[in-house]
């Protein structure tokens, strides 16, 4: 039951508990979010979106690449839409960033709003992934990237969380799901140090 409690903690953190999760995630996922906006290469016009920013690390790293275009987020909690918005408070305030809580089975962006979409550490709480990718599909413009960072599912060490929060996942069932959805030319980078585990699943509309 604790166990259960703490990873649904991790899918939508609330509370203290939620505050210290976000603080964990700043830390231990910061190489990654530098990882996956480098793979997105962010064009200094982009319009970037990040589903589920978490505390806000990848979107600091994205509006500084898109110095000239807007990145926008969604996250489904409070907790981190505050923790984000406090450590991107100069972007808010200057109008390159905007932060929203929101779903990601029901974007309120136009279709084609967006040339990057991100995701880090999130597809494992999308109750249906499929939709969730389309979704994501139908915000990016024609020839937009997406890129979906995992810890796949063999690299987990020890208990694997509880299968009825987590869904984990293999990079190529990652691909198969944006190839399946509509994406094209989808490819699994593995992270590239050897003792940090890790795949980004990239693909173009």
């Amino acid at each position: 039951m604790i166990a259960r409690y703490i990873a649904r903690q991790f899918s939508v953190p609330s509370g203290l508990l939620g505050r210290a999760i976000g603080r964990g995630m700043a830390r231990n996922n910061e190489r990654e979010a530098l990882w996956t906006v480098d793979l997105l290469a962010i064009e200094p016009n982009a319009r970037v979106l990040e589903v589920g920013f978490g505390p806000g690390v990848a979107i600091q790293y994205a509006a500084e690449r898109a110095t000239r275009g807007h990145v926008s987020g969604v996250d489904c909690s409070d907790a981190m839409l505050k923790m984000a918005a406090k450590r991107n408070a100069s972007a808010l305030a200057n109008g390159s960033i905007d932060l929203t809580k929101g779903d990601v089975q029901s974007l309120s962006y136009a279709d084609d709003s967006f040339d990057r979409a991100f995701s880090i550490h999130c597809i494992y709480f999308w109750r249906e992934p499929a939709a969730c990718v389309r979704q994501i599909r139908r915000v990016l413009c024609p020839g937009g990237v997406i890129a979906i960072t995992i810890r796949p599912v063999h690299q987990w060490r020890g208990r694997k969380p509880p299968a009825d929060v987590f869904h984990l996942y293999r990079g190529d069932e990652v691909a198969k799901l944006l190839s399946d959805s509509g994406f094209r030319d989808p490819r699994v980078e593995p992270y590239p140090r050897d003792n940090k585990p890790g795949e980004c699943i990239l693909a173009v509309k």
